[in-house]
């Protein structure tokens, strides 16, 4: 089991908290000392238990607290993107709307996109407590949104480096080496570099609630073990041969090398159907391409639909608008 120095708990969210919830977990006993190490499952689930008391997810962070949920917000808005790229971009837009403790930027470097979790207000050297509950507050943040994004793709996503903040040198990269990659410490806040190569890995149509709360055991899980969400393999091969090109059904089990009555019985057994996914993907694309100039004949060749009138009525009955009302709206 990994761990990681009770410090860094204490830096986030106060001595006196992290003894209240030891005490109330069992993990050490009211009056006690405090244990230098923690389990890193501990550590998440008093991270969690901590924002459910204070209802701030920000761990007081923030000017104001930030109630919670409002995490789940930014994974919606990065789940409607149709690849890893675009949901990097839409939760650094999301952020602007609904986070104001943190910006996410993006950067693009030689073979890597890099997302930075950096604070709104430049650290107060004269407040070093105030700065190091921020330094740790972004390193949580990145984490846990690198692991909505394997979520999301349930692929990997081993990043090529990752950066801590200057301010924890003296903790070490602990908290930061459950993503698996090299860690640097420097400037403020934290880093995470994807490869190129990851950039185009398509987003699975999954159902969502709050995550955090219901993905909070497979978060635990991701980061115990180092693999990425156990998801219906099949199901992303379908996502990866839709976003290649492929349309139909048949188009699809033979890209795969399977027949379609595999391809039904395997998705059937994760609950899935193959009309679903493809509506959901080819809704997501769909959005994306009214979003451009390109004619309403085009998109409906690019969707797999046999003519303006398919396409027309496929906006309708996902988007509940005709393609021309949604874009003027919308685009």
């Amino acid at each position: 089991m990994q761990q990681v120095d009770t410090s860094y708990l204490a830096a986030l969210i106060g001595e006196m908290r992290v003894a209240q919830l030891f005490a109330e977990s069992g993990i050490a006993a009211a009056g006690e000392p405090l244990p230098e190490r923690l389990d890193m499952a501990d550590f998440w689930r008093c991270c969690a238990e901590n924002i459910r008391l204070s209802n701030d997810e920000s761990h007081g962070t923030a000017q104001h607290p930030v109630p919670r949920g409002s995490l789940s917000l930014l994974v919606m808005a990065a789940k409607e993107a149709d690849t890893l790229g675009g949901a990097l971009h839409r939760l650094s837009e999301a952020a602007r709307l609904v986070r104001q403790e943190v910006r996410l930027s993006l950067a693009h470097g030689r073979g890597i996109m890099r997302l930075t979790v950096a604070p709104v207000t430049p650290p107060q050297p004269a407040n070093a407590a105030a700065t190091a509950r921020m330094a740790v507050y972004c390193e949580c943040f990145a984490i846990v949104i690198h692991c909505a994004l394997r979520w999301m793709t349930g692929r990997r996503l081993d990043p090529v480096r990752v950066r801590g903040a200057a301010q924890l040198q003296g903790m070490g990269g602990e908290l930061l080496l459950a993503l698996g990659a090299p860690v640097k410490r420097h400037g403020e806040g934290a880093a995470i570099d994807y490869a190129a190569d990851d950039l185009s890995a398509p987003i699975l149509p999954r159902k969502y609630t709050a995550w955090g709360e219901a993905e909070f055991a497979t978060f635990l899980a991701m980061l115990a073990q180092g693999d990425a969400v156990p998801v219906a393999t099949d199901h992303a091969r379908v996502i990866e041969a839709l976003h290649n090109g492929a349309h139909t059904q048949e188009q699809v089990a033979a890209a795969l090398g399977m027949s379609v009555a595999t391809l039904r019985r395997r998705l059937a057994q994760s609950s899935l159907t193959f009309r679903d996914i493809s509506a959901e993907f080819r809704t997501r694309r769909l959005k994306d391409l009214l979003a451009t100039d390109m004619p309403l004949a085009d998109i409906a060749e690019a969707l797999g639909l046999s003519d303006e009138r398919s396409l027309r009525r496929f906006a309708r009955e996902n988007l509940g608008l005709a393609p021309a009302e949604y874009r003027s709206r919308f685009a």
